[in-house]
């Protein structure tokens, strides 16, 4: 039997199953095609449903007698169906793929966008396949049928792009994390790490950034503490990497500071997960705890790794403080290494950007302008604070709201640090208009040389989820 009929085959038997189980089967008497989408993907939210019904479609088997074929197909028929059998086979990958299971089943009562828009994708698919089935004898009315099976194979097939494209994305982050995790792991047990599985990295954050990779600001849980730290020191990193390379001091010495953002955190391992998570105002004891991870980080790299010890003496002192409001030490001015006041500055940027228990992460215009007046008060270095203008005021990859209620995502910025005006006018994608309504392409513009309009504030992660989920499931993460 040829593939075509094999996959009529399967679809017929899969459709049979189908109407013999009524949770998954559709109202047989509606009418409404808009109905049967949205049941179809309300069918598909089942937990465990994408798994099941990808391979009962892609892997029933059933006689060739009891699959429904018209006797000849032409061969756009042929092709869509192969078409067909080709995106099914994609999707069982992202279902069984090992870290889209990890978000499944991470996912709870409120699960994370990706998975649902990769849900969503199978019901459309399901739909499709439906039609597939009308098929009729009549060349001619199978080429009309063609023309809607085309438009919904190319929608499912981007759609597919889009979920793999962001699955990647999000692997590479996450392993990273855990990479990172694992590596302060080892140092804090005392146990033989090499230099270069952190320059290595450090190495990969700078390439990126050279490339123009957009800026990601990763937050994990409090619990575990590990995998806690390592978001931020990667947050702090690609920050670190983004700004050393435009300092006279440390352009060349790029690798070194970057890899020092990685470690720069080791002594957070020792805090109890309880104190890091805690949402209300830590108390003397755990606030002491908190301030001795500098000095304890510092002195386990010595032992572990000796032969970093400039590298520890800027761990050591990386929450001092240029008036002596820091800690550990509450050291002041020079006394303060260059290294030190560089991880400061990012420390504190990358704080404030990302999640914390103890308050939401703030919008970066004012994550940027809250660090350049802590270095205009004088605790940290005003010329390496003034290094963030490069990053602009809203990084690219920022969904933000146009000064008309457009929802826009930043594409390009103009960094530097003598035209302030151009670092809040960026590039942007629009992707929904006032009303909410997500346009069906984007409409790309230079906000620096529009005559009018501009960017009134970034989008929160609820409000991404709300207006993007649907259609742009990478930019709600």
């Amino acid at each position: 039997m040829s593939d075509t009929k094999s996959l009529l085959s399967r679809i017929t038997a899969f459709r049979e199953r189908l109407e013999r189980t009524p949770s998954l089967v559709l109202d047989s008497d509606t009418a409404d095609p808009a109905l049967v989408v949205q049941n179809a993907a309300r069918r598909a939210l089942t937990p465990g449903w994408v798994s099941g019904a990808l391979r009962q479609i892609a892997g029933g088997t059933t006689s060739p007698a009891a699959a429904v074929v018209p006797s000849q197909l032409v061969g756009r028929a042929r092709r869509l169906f192969e078409t067909a059998r080709e995106l099914v086979t994609e999707q069982r990958a992202i279902t069984d793929d090992v870290f889209f299971v990890r978000l499944t089943n991470a996912a709870g009562a409120d699960p994370d966008p990706l998975v649902v828009y990769h849900r969503q994708t199978v019901a459309a698919t399901e739909s499709t396949l439906r039609l597939a089935q009308s098929m009729p004898e009549s060349a001619e009315q199978q080429l009309r049928v063609c023309d809607g099976l085309e438009t919904m194979l190319t929608a499912v097939g981007d759609r597919l792009s889009i979920t793999a494209r962001s699955l990647d994305t999000r692997r590479k982050e996450w392993g990273r994390v855990e990479r990172i995790a694992r590596l302060l792991c080892d140092v804090q047990a005392r146990r033989l790490v090499s230099v270069a599985s952190f320059t290595e990295l450090a190495e990969e954050l700078l390439d990126e950034a050279r490339r123009g990779v957009p800026l990601r600001f990763v937050a994990a849980d409090a619990e575990p503490v590990a995998r806690f730290v390592a978001a931020h020191s990667l947050t702090v990193a690609q920050v670190v990497a983004r700004i050393a390379p435009h300092d006279f001091e440390w352009a060349g010495q790029a690798t070194t500071a970057v890899a020092a953002a990685l470690l720069m955190d080791v002594g957070m391992l020792t805090v109890p997960a309880a104190v890091v998570g805690k949402a209300a105002p830590l108390d003397a004891v755990e606030l002491g705890a908190v301030e001795g991870h500098p000095a304890a980080g510092a002195a386990v790299l010595l032992e572990v790794m000796p032969e970093l010890g400039p590298l520890a003496d800027a761990v050591a002192m990386h929450h001092e403080r240029l008036d002596g409001t820091g800690y550990p030490k509450a050291m002041t001015g020079d006394d303060v290494p260059s290294l030190a006041r560089l991880l400061a500055v990012c420390d504190v940027y990358a704080a404030m950007v990302t999640d914390r228990p103890h308050r939401p992460a703030l919008d970066p215009r004012a994550a940027l302008t809250d660090t350049l007046l802590l270095a205009e008060q004088g605790q940290l270095d005003g010329d390496l604070a003034e290094h963030l203008l490069r990053l602009s005021f809203h990084p690219v990859g920022t969904v933000v709201e146009l000064t008309d209620g457009r929802t826009a995502v930043v594409v390009s910025t103009h960094t530097g640090r003598v035209n302030v005006r151009a670092t809040t006018r960026p590039v942007v994608a629009v992707l929904a208009d006032a009303a909410g309504k997500v346009l069906p392409k984007a409409e790309f513009i230079d906000l620096a040389g529009a005559d009018y309009g501009g960017v009134v504030r970034a989008l929160g992660t609820a409000e991404r989820r709300k207006l993007l989920a649907a259609t742009h499931p990478d930019l709600c993460c």
